[in-house]
């Protein structure tokens, strides 16, 4: 994926994650922390991880190691502050890499054992793992009565083109 490719998924990313907060912040702090997530616990901690891996795959991009924290106690505002704030640190690292950057190698250690991919390789893992996790909101938040509104990229699209989608 090219540099142009990677900064129009993040923008979708960043618009995407703002629909699936936007709905969570009307549940309460019980309904956000209740068990519902078949790989999270919760809503909150399904997106505490959400947030965590994309914090964490743009460090590695940058070259910095990931902070120690990673969203894991955040509560609901300061994680929603957080990831705003990665998103501003993945526009401006995407505004300034090059392309030839995106495609130079980054680490990573998983298990123990050094892998290497390209940066453009681990800009797409965090943008793609946060699109499977939201539809996993999507069924989780719709099962506690906070249905997520449709998610599709063409409607990100269409709104950046100043249109309301037919029948909105």
């Amino acid at each position: 994926m090219d540099k142009q490719g990677l900064i129009e998924l993040g923008d979708y990313t960043e618009y995407a994650n703002g629909l699936v907060l936007e709905v969570a912040r009307k549940m309460t702090t019980e309904e956000r922390e209740r068990p519902s997530s078949p790989s999270h616990g919760s809503v909150l901690g399904l997106l505490r991880h959400m947030f965590g891996c994309e914090a964490f795959f743009l460090a590695r991009c940058q070259g910095i190691p990931p902070g120690p924290e990673r969203g894991d106690d955040l509560s609901f505002e300061a994680l929603v502050d957080a990831w705003r704030q990665v998103a501003e640190e993945r526009k401006a690292y995407l505004a300034a890499v090059s392309e030839a950057d995106l495609a130079g190698g980054a680490e990573m250690r998983v298990g123990g054992q050094r892998l290497g991919f390209t940066r453009a390789q681990l800009l797409l893992q965090s943008l793609v793992h946060s699109i499977h996790h939201r539809g996993e909101l999507s069924i989780v938040m719709t099962g506690l009565g906070y249905p997520l509104p449709t998610l599709d990229i063409i409607l990100h699209f269409n709104r950046q083109h100043g249109r309301e989608w037919p029948g909105e």
